[in-house]
């Protein structure tokens, strides 16, 4: 993926607009901003949009010297706002990339985890996909929205949601108010699943919603395989989903944990003609405080693609099984359920609720006003 972004970038000519969560001033971070700024020597259009709480670490002079430089560097609901009475919540966690009439959209993010160990990284395991067409258009818009609240201080967000527009793609960025969209079209298709539900998800302790619709779909011989972490950057939600494991395994889940690095892909394969690649944590706190971004993808050869790279990542996972669950001593046992019964406590009302996004169409929708 860097190498593609590398190269749009290096041939864009109007835009380069970025949303990204995390933008730290390290190896890679320094990298894009050497590419961003020739970019903007060129007479592009360099907009980058950070949130200020994941990227709270770098140094504003990084983010001053990148504005004199030609890029232009916004932060996402500024921690000094949010001391004056403004609101945190919700924090800009999707990613949204839209490089003249590409886009892409996944979990990757501006900092050396995400650089490869031989150029110095952590080589964390990701998962992003690259768009073409009038899709982009609808990204592009969504950026907009996202800039132009940048400094809202009323918590006021937008959802955007093509609907069925496409046909064979969706394009969703909703805020953590109702409907909750790409939760709800999560919810759906597992629902509908006839032979597959496959989910790599860094952050997998799903919303009971959810949980029990996986849990459905298995009783029913659907083949459901979950892919997660061995080794998280949030030991949180690991202990959380531990408290978990024994009930998803005695109820048909297939739990593998992937080995390599740490993974912080996000996507998920259903049956043949359903893939969906993004952002969105399989949490709660992904309802509760964060607005995400992902794409859904009906063509049969995406999904086949997605499917094989499943079944690569597959590989290079130990699966999980009653009989070889981690040891747990007493004190880590109620860690862990305290932790899950936390996200359980954070799960917002409406993720039970009817499945509003089921219905076709788009919308792009303020809320909070």
């Amino acid at each position: 993926m860097l190498e593609s972004l590398l190269d749009d970038i290096a041939l864009a000519r109007e835009r380069i607009w970025i949303s990204t969560y995390i933008y730290r001033n390290d190896l890679m971070g320094r990298r894009f901003a050497d590419a961003f700024a020739s970019a903007a020597r060129r007479g592009v259009d360099v907009r980058l949009l950070y949130d200020a709480l994941g990227s709270h670490t770098t140094p504003a002079a990084f983010f001053e010297d990148m504005r004199a430089r030609g890029i232009r560097a916004r932060a996402y609901r500024p921690l000094g706002a949010v001391l004056r009475g403004g609101a945190l919540f919700p924090r800009e966690h999707s990613r949204i990339v839209v490089i003249d009439g590409a886009g892409y959209v996944g979990g990757a993010a501006w900092a050396d985890e995400w650089l490869p160990r031989d150029e110095g990284g952590d080589g964390w395991h990701e998962v992003c996909s690259r768009v073409m067409g009038p899709c982009v258009t609808d990204m592009a818009r969504a950026f907009e929205c996202r800039w132009m609240l940048a400094d809202e201080v009323a918590g006021r967000s937008f959802d955007y949601w093509t609907g069925g527009v496409y046909g064979d793609v969706e394009f969703i960025t909703d805020a953590p108010a109702p409907p909750a969209v790409i939760y709800e079209r999560h919810l759906a298709r597992v629902r509908a699943a006839r032979r597959r539900v496959w989910i790599e998800n860094a952050y997998f302790c799903p919303p009971r919603g959810l949980e029990r619709e996986l849990i459905d779909a298995a009783r029913r011989g659907i083949d459901v395989k979950i892919i997660v972490p061995r080794d998280s950057d949030l030991p949180a939600i690991r202990h959380a989903s531990l408290a978990r494991y024994t009930s998803w395994l005695e109820n048909g889940l297939q739990i593998h944990e992937f080995l390599p690095s740490m993974l912080h892909a996000k996507f998920a394969v259903i049956d043949d003609d359903w893939a969906t690649v993004g952002t969105f944590n399989a949490n709660s706190t992904s309802l509760r405080w964060v607005s995400e971004a992902n794409l859904i993808v009906k063509q049969p050869a995406f999904v086949r693609d997605a499917a094989r790279l499943f079944e690569q990542d597959l590989g290079r996972s130990e699966a999980v099984r009653l009989d070889n669950l981690p040891r747990q001593g007493l004190f880590a046992q109620a860690r862990n359920a305290l932790w899950s019964f936390g996200l359980d406590l954070v799960e917002p009302r409406y993720a039970g609720a009817p499945h509003e996004a089921e219905r076709e169409g788009g919308f792009l929708r303020a809320l909070g006003v």
